[in-house]
């Protein structure tokens, strides 16, 4: 166990700001960051770190996946949502259902170990199947370096007329929620029209109990929207604020002008899924719209049946669309996109004290890119090649807690 380190003369992307450190050296004890120096540093029972012509980047925080859908990857692709979700008892929940527990557990594993590969430190899942949910996904990344921020759901949905109606939800519902509390960092919910305005307000009374994140989609297709408007005469974003203390909320991809002043006004993260939207002809989140309403804007890379779980990807993929949407180049900066899957991310898990930038106090969570590769030989600015030309292969090392978790780095004799 790699727990006291020093890093030297690696070129560093530091703090929340992301500012670029030059032939840093830059010290850990015990899984913490303590001191960035400028000169050598070589305390005694410390391992030392060859890292020059290296840069490091703070760990990658994927804030929202499902990775319980990697064993029928691409299956989605050329289908609507609501093909695959709707209702969401389907098509993907009947082919959970009929997968075993091994090849589940088989295939997370593979997608954590994968998230590790491309850099990513912390991943948030958005838990399906209840506690048998949260547990197959716990077996899933036993033994491996990663952070994994669990949130569950009960094994429970609403029809459309019972949400209409304003069922509650059943005291054995209740009391599954109560245990799945005690076994995972928070709910995520489905969305705003599988539930009932008093199951929600039910939920986040027992979600607060608890001290747990309480998360939802919203706003992610026209008939969601359509649904929440014809029956509730409020938008699902609307009604998802009025019945849930939220912590953060997912896509938003058809946030209107009023749900976005909303949203912003409570200070709510959103985390957006540019390329699962896009591959579902969805459209794209306006993301410009809410940076200008000073909301945290975080990315997640979503599905694994429809995405892969490379957040470089994402990033550039992000970064050129509101390039291209906006008509502007100068629209948005590399500097903000990273800040998408690092601090950001962070953020909205309510992890930015412990992770999310390379700073004294904070968990020694970072990648060390290969900069003589041949990908990157001759790049100008470090943060613009992070997230327009850095590829997992370029990743010579991935570090959690201290720990090499992913790679290798050499070390002096």
């Amino acid at each position: 166990m790699m727990r006291k380190a020093v890093i030297e003369e690696v070129n560093a992307i530091a703090k929340d700001s992301l500012d670029l450190i030059e032939r840093a050296f830059i010290r850990i004890d015990d899984g913490y960051f303590t001191e960035f120096r400028e000169s050598p540093s070589n305390p005694s029972g410390y391992v030392r770190y060859k890292a020059k012509g290296m840069l490091m980047i703070p760990g990658l925080i994927n804030a929202h996946t499902h990775i319980g859908d990697s064993f029928f990857k691409d299956f989605g692709v050329g289908r609507s949502l609501i093909e695959l979700f709707r209702p969401i008892t389907g098509l993907k929940h009947r082919l959970l259902e009929s997968a075993s527990e091994d090849l589940i557990i088989k295939s997370m594993r593979n997608s954590a170990f994968d998230m590790l590969r491309c850099g990513i430190t912390t991943f948030a899942d958005f838990r399906e199947g209840g506690k048998r949910g949260v547990m197959l996904l716990k077996k899933a990344i036993e033994g491996l370096k990663i952070r994994t921020v669990i949130l569950g759901r009960p094994d429970y949905y609403f029809n459309e007329d019972e949400v209409v109606e304003n069922h509650a939800m059943p005291e054995d519902k209740i009391r599954e929620v109560d245990e799945i509390l005690e076994l995972c960092d928070g709910i995520g919910l489905s969305g705003p029209n599988e539930y009932t305005d008093r199951a929600m307000n039910e939920l986040s009374r027992l979600i607060k109990i608890k001290k747990k994140i309480c998360a939802i989609h919203a706003s992610e297709d026209r008939y969601s929207t359509n649904f929440s408007l014809k029956n509730f005469h409020q938008s699902e974003v609307e009604r998802a604020l009025k019945n849930l203390d939220l912590d953060f909320i997912i896509h938003l991809t058809q946030a209107t002008e009023e749900d976005i002043e909303s949203v912003s006004k409570k200070n709510i993260p959103v985390v957006c899924c540019p390329r699962a939207n896009s591959i579902l002809g969805l459209g794209f989140p306006p993301i410009i719209n809410m940076m200008r309403k000073r909301i945290t804007v975080a990315l997640g890379t979503d599905n694994v049946m429809l995405n892969s779980a490379d957040l470089f990807r994402e990033m550039d993929y992000t970064s050129r669309i509101l390039r291209a949407l906006e008509r502007d180049p100068s629209a948005v900066s590399s500097k903000d996109i990273m800040k998408m899957t690092t601090i950001n991310s962070a953020k909205a898990l309510k992890l930015d004290k412990e992770i999310g930038s390379i700073e004294e106090g904070k968990r020694a969570d970072a990648v060390f890119i290969n900069m003589s590769a041949k990908n990157l030989e001759s790049i100008k600015d470090p943060i613009n090649a992070v997230v327009h030309r850095v590829r997992p292969d370029d990743i010579q090392a991935v570090m959690v807690n201290g720990e090499i978790a992913y790679g290798s780095l050499p070390t002096y004799k």
